[in-house]
């Protein structure tokens, strides 16, 4: 079922799924406009003065016209779409690349043009000027003019939008929206460890995958449920989007009695591994597609220090998110309340240093950079949740403060070292005082 949910999302999320639906589509409605037998009333008397009322020749010719133009636009599409893909994947990084081709307009409008191709072959492939005026099919010629009007209409839509789409902030507004929607998928509720009695084992076992590559989903619940069948207790050893190595061990398993190999073959199983990382199990995903994104805004050769102070604003609201929010846990237990499975869990701490760790970094005497992050840094701290939370935002700061060293301003290096200091001074000042605006 793993490897069945991993296939339906790439198939789901594909470019080419919507367009051929949608082509397969425009060639029903080709003949099913052509077998109905549907007629119009033709000519100014009747009111019908949109329905095409030509010959076979002008019918033709009318087609003709309308198909070749049609595949000269999706030409013009394809080839700004690859423009608009290379532009983006050089200035916000390649594995953004998905974000596009996962946009359902996108998909839409491209189908429209291969639905209105196709649709006007079928028509264009019907029509015999031997047969005479009567056998002229006037409705599905009016139809394949109707799509092509739409087509112009959405032509300019789909331009409006790869426009857009090669901003910087739209696509850090696009990757902030599908974290958070990752997010708001983990309960409400924060979960503790079960912590309740481990089965009793002494015969270790440790499985290794038989290829290499980045874990992408790890079916935790069929782990349990191979845990219970033999009396065992199976850890973890890896998460979602971390890189498995061939013969390296991802879970170790200790029973009282000796497994077989087919156990061995169930528990490969259940971890599924591919060439990329996929969002399904890791909420790293979207937080390491933000930070890309600031990486390559302050590279030398881009040097855009407002993006960067966007995708920290973004990640601090994120963060602030999964801190209020059950995190995947570590134990699964049976219905007995016994542990069956260790996970290596993705914490707080962890997400909150792919957050901003790289960036820091990076952002070496960039005041600006240095200073945003100081500031959305102590706002983590004043809303932290738990003592957990608050030891994880003060080893950030601590780290930060470092970086004053960095900047050649005195002025700066003082603001800096200031900025750190805030989640101390607030916490000593009386209850009333007013913390100033930031």
């Amino acid at each position: 079922m793993a490897w069945l949910r991993i296939a339906f999302t790439r198939v789901t999320t594909s470019l080419w799924l919507i367009p051929a639906a949608m082509g397969a589509a425009g060639t029903a409605l080709a003949f099913a406009v052509l077998f109905s037998g549907l007629e119009l009333q033709i000519g100014p008397e009747h009111g019908d003065w949109w329905v095409f009322s030509g010959d076979a020749g002008t019918a033709r010719d009318l087609l003709s016209t309308l198909l070749s133009g049609m595949i000269t636009m999706t030409s013009l599409v394809v080839s700004i779409t690859m423009v608009v893909l290379s532009l983006a994947a050089g200035q916000l990084g390649p594995r953004l690349i998905w974000n596009f081709i996962d946009d359902r307009q996108i998909q839409a409008a491209i189908g429209l043009f291969v639905a209105t191709i196709l649709y006007t072959l079928v028509v264009l492939r019907s029509i015999n000027e031997e047969l005479g005026a009567s056998y002229v099919p006037h409705v599905a010629i009016t139809v394949a003019s109707l799509l092509v009007v739409v087509c112009l209409f959405v032509l300019l839509f789909y331009l409006h939008k790869l426009a857009r789409s090669i901003i910087s902030d739209t696509m850090v507004d696009t990757v902030a929206e599908n974290l958070t929607e990752a997010l708001e998928q983990l309960p409400e509720q924060r979960r503790a460890t079960v912590g309740g009695p481990l089965p009793s084992g002494s015969l270790a076992r440790r499985i290794a995958l038989r290829d290499s590559g980045y874990v992408q989903y790890i079916d935790y619940e069929r782990l349990c449920g191979i845990a219970v069948d033999h009396d065992a207790l199976l850890t973890v050893r890896i998460r979602p989007g971390q890189f498995a190595v061939r013969g390296c061990c991802v879970v170790a398993v200790l029973s009282a009695r000796r497994l077989d190999d087919e156990v061995d073959d169930a528990i490969r199983n259940t971890v599924v591994t591919g060439s990329d990382r996929t969002p399904d199990q890791d909420l790293e995903y979207s937080v390491r597609q933000l930070v890309e994104i600031a990486l390559r805004a302050l590279s030398p050769g881009l040097n855009d220090t407002f993006t960067a102070i966007t995708v920290i604003d973004r990640l601090t609201a994120a963060v602030e998110t999964i801190g209020r929010r059950a995190l995947p846990p570590a134990e699964y237990a049976d219905s007995d309340g016994t542990v069956r499975v260790i996970a290596e869990a993705t914490t707080y701490d962890i997400l909150l240093d792919a957050a901003f760790s790289q960036i820091r970094q990076s952002a070496a005497g960039n005041s600006a950079v240095l200073l945003r992050l100081a500031r959305r840094l102590s706002d983590l701290d004043e809303i932290a949740c738990s003592d957990e939370q608050r030891a994880a935002v003060a080893r950030h700061l601590e780290r930060l403060g470092q970086r004053a060293a960095t900047l050649d301003d005195p002025a700066d290096r003082r603001a800096l070292e200031e900025a750190v200091a805030i989640d101390k001074r607030s916490a000593s000042a009386p209850a009333a005082a007013v913390l100033p605006l930031r």
